[in-house]
Parts: C-alpha cells; structure tokens; sequence
C-alpha cells in the first residue's frame, strides 16, 4: 500500500487561519492520530479563559445616586397686617411670661416661709422636750370639767411636700404637742346629751379611758360620767394656699378647747411672730401673733 505524503502545516500562519488536516483515507489509524494531535498543539494557543468579575454578579454594589437638591425656599410674605398680629402675638407673650414669673415667685415665697416655720420648731421642740416645762393654762370642756397643772409632752413637728421629687414644694408643715394633766379627768353629763358628748370628745381629740362608758346600750342613771385620758393634743397646721398665695393655719386646742382657722402671709412668718407664737405654745403668753388673721 502506498502512503502520500501528508503536507506540512504552514509556517506563517495567521491567527484567523484554521490549521488543515490534510490525511489520506487509506492511511492508518497510527498517522491519523498522530496529525490530529499535532493539529490540536497547533490551536491550543487561541483558546482564552473568558476573565471573571472582581465581585460576584448578585454582590455587585449598587449605584451612587447623586443627591437631589434642596428644596428652594419661599419667598417670605409681606404683610402689613401679619405684621400687626406678630407684634400684638409678641406682646402678649410677654405678659404671659410675666405672669408666670410672678406666680413662680409667689410660689417660692410661701415655700420659703413653710420652710421658716420647720426651721423654728425644730430646735423648739428639741429644747421643751427635754424641759418637759409646765403648763400654767388651764382648759374647760365644760363648767364642770377643767384640766389643771398641765406639762409638755412629746412634741413634733412634721412638713410634706407636695410630690416626691426634689424639686417640689412644701405643702404644709403641722405641730402637734400633748398637754397632760396628773390625773384622768372626769366628764359628768345628763344621759340625753351622750351623742353631743361623744362627738365633742372627737372633735377635740380627747379620750375615754374605758370605751364602754359611751355605750348607748349601758343602764342609764340620770347621769353620765365618763373618765377621759389625762393627755390631749394641740395642733397647729400650716398648709401653703399656692392659689391664693397666704398661708392658711389650723389650731386645734391652741388657746383653749376648740377647732380655730387663720390666714397668714408669708412676708409675716418672721422670727419674732414665731418667737411670740412659741411663747403661747409654752403658756408665757396668752396673746396670739398679731399676723394670724382669724377667719
């Protein structure tokens, strides 16, 4: 069998040129294959890898946007009458405003007074607790029951604010003090005045010994007598009107037995009004201050 000669590939080829395999069908399969790897050598150099982006195609970051521009303003509207109204708005905030600083200010001096009353007690209280001094007033419930020899005893003195925050208001400020007498006292009244007699003896804060001297139920004589505690209190309240701006004061068994109201102004709650009421408390005097106004 006789072979042709297969031709040599050409030796300046073009990169647009295709190699040709030229082979002869009656060659054998050792030369066929032998030409067709020589072809694929030939080739191998015009395959690229196709390149890979940076980022993957889903983690692309999005576009910049350019920012939109502001919005332009308007122009501002002249208006006489706008103009009126402005300054008739700016007067009367104002007023406004000045009205508040003075409530604001009425405000701190009826505190500032309360805190003057809690400044005076307290030291008073301290001082006759340990004294313990008598008593030289005497007090009548009635024209047969007098409570005589009185002495001091336990007093104190209590202030609350109006909230629980450090910034809030006194709100009122109360004394109390017991007067005790050596001895029980003994009430004695017709049996038909017995609902008088208890209702008096709850105003007044006074005490029965023995609760079951009030029962409506006991047998009734023509008289009723009661054995009240030796001890009863005096109050003095001081409560802050911030509406009205004064102090309003509620005395109970103060002078004698008996529930009294006042005013006072808290420009008046000076040392020497308080030195004068200290001495009622304490029975050197019997003349109240002056600046407590009845009601």
């Amino acid at each position: 069998m006789s072979h042709t000669p297969l031709k040599p590939p050409a030796q300046n080829m073009t990169s647009d040129d295709k190699p040709a395999i030229n082979f002869d069908f009656n060659a054998s399969m050792a030369d066929i294959e032998k030409h067709l790897e020589e072809a694929r050598r030939s080739t191998a150099h015009e395959f690229i890898e196709p390149q890979r982006s940076a980022f993957p195609t889903e983690l692309q970051p999005p576009p910049m946007l350019a920012p939109s521009p502001p919005p332009a303003q308007p122009a501002a509207f002249e208006s006489s009458f706008l103009a009126e109204l402005a300054r008739e708005s700016a007067q009367k905030q104002g007023v406004n405003l000045s009205a508040t600083q003075a409530l604001q200010a009425r405000s701190q001096r009826l505190h500032d007074a309360l805190n003057r009353i809690v400044g005076f007690f307290t030291p008073l209280i301290q001082y006759a607790n340990n004294m313990e001094p008598d008593i030289s007033r005497s007090y009548r419930l009635d024209a047969r029951t007098t409570y005589t020899r009185l002495k001091w005893r336990g007093a104190f003195v209590d202030a609350r604010k109006q909230d629980i925050s450090s910034t809030a208001l006194l709100a009122h400020v109360t004394f109390s003090v017991n007067y005790c007498a050596p001895e029980p006292v003994l009430a004695a009244r017709p049996w038909d005045q017995l609902e008088a007699l208890k209702a008096e003896l709850n105003n007044l804060k006074l005490k029965a010994l023995d609760e079951s001297e009030l029962d409506s139920k006991r047998p009734k004589q023509e008289w009723l007598q009661v054995r009240l505690a030796p001890e009863f209190p005096v109050h003095l309240r001081f409560q802050a009107n911030y509406d009205k701006g004064h102090i309003d004061v509620m005395s109970r068994n103060l002078l004698a037995f008996g529930i009294s109201a006042y005013k006072l102004q808290p420009e008046e709650v000076t040392s020497a009004m308080l030195d004068d009421l200290g001495r009622v408390l304490l029975s050197r005097a019997d003349k109240l201050p002056s600046a407590l106004l009845p009601l």
